[in-house]
């Protein structure tokens, strides 16, 4: 798994790439927190493009990252979701949790202003 991060004005951009899976999940939770931890950050989008396998351990990963930004104070969103992805992030529940976004753009444009315009229903 690939995991590259970018501050983004006041959002950390967390882009994954291959698999999110039992072996790689704690991997991604310790990166992005360690780079919260570095550049506090009130936003995080996380750009699904280039995952190919998303497990539980994954929902599970995101879901974490989500409640340790709500709780304080700040926002998450998921963008890019790949059609092989896209189920279980419906079925798990997680696209009802957090705003997910076709588009980075919209996503960015939701953590910063935050416009909901364009969210994926």
């Amino acid at each position: 798994m690939k995991i590259e991060m970018e501050q983004h004005r006041a959002v950390l951009l967390v882009r994954l790439t291959g698999e999110l899976d039992h072996h790689h999940a704690e991997q991604m939770r310790e990166q992005v927190d360690r780079e919260i931890a570095r550049h506090p950050s009130r936003a995080v989008l996380f750009n699904l493009r280039g995952l190919t396998f998303m497990d539980s351990s994954g929902v599970g990963a995101l879901l974490g990252r989500y409640r340790k930004i709500d709780a304080a104070g700040g926002r998450v969103a998921v963008c890019e979701v790949p059609d092989a992805i896209s189920r279980i992030t419906e079925i798990s529940g997680l696209a009802r949790i957090i705003p997910f976004f076709n588009r980075e753009a919209d996503a960015l444009r939701y953590l910063l202003l935050g416009v909901p315009s364009k969210r994926r229903l």
